[in-house]
């Protein structure tokens, strides 16, 4: 990754500036209250208190944001107290959410910590809201327990055989 901040073999820059390759870079000692709004890649070493959208976000393991997140793709080495929005998105396995996550696609290494809801893009209706669970006016009772003979007609040979 460092060879995207480096110059390239014959001197000139490993990237051309425009809006969606520009990547900004917030570092451990930062801390930002606010949001934060970019076309291009950041990477979060600091702490973020504010939503952010972007196309990349690479959270780092020092990494901290309490927000909202929107991106194409998001990966979560840090920490993260809000909901993400994201088509892609990978916890490695020192991630720790807490919060929904409204994905395309997700990877999440083993030992990543997840406190929240796993939502697929598709099946997500913004303007519906879940239905409400039904409920009864009075409590469920129990079925009463079948008979032997009635286990063997509906295909229970167990029972059949037990008592044969």
């Amino acid at each position: 990754m460092l060879s995207r901040f480096g110059k390239g073999g014959n001197g000139s820059s490993a990237r051309k500036s425009s809006g969606k390759d520009t990547l900004s870079l917030i570092g451990t000692d930062v801390r930002i209250v606010g949001n934060i709004t970019t076309e291009g890649e950041i990477q979060i070493d600091g702490q973020l208190e504010g939503d952010i959208a972007c196309s990349r976000l690479l959270i780092g393991e020092s990494g901290r944001i309490t927000g909202e997140i929107t991106a194409e793709t998001t990966q979560v080495h840090g920490e993260v107290i809000g909901k993400i929005t994201a088509g892609a998105v990978v916890i490695a396995r020192a991630g720790r959410i807490t919060g929904d996550i409204i994905h395309d696609s997700i990877e999440i290494e083993a030992g990543a910590q997840l406190e929240g809801r796993l939502i697929r893009k598709s099946g997500h209706h913004q303007t519906q809201p879940a239905p409400a669970l039904a409920t009864a006016s009075e409590p469920a009772r129990l079925a009463p327990p079948r008979k032997e003979k009635d286990k063997a007609a509906n295909g229970d040979l167990s029972a059949a055989a037990s008592t044969a």
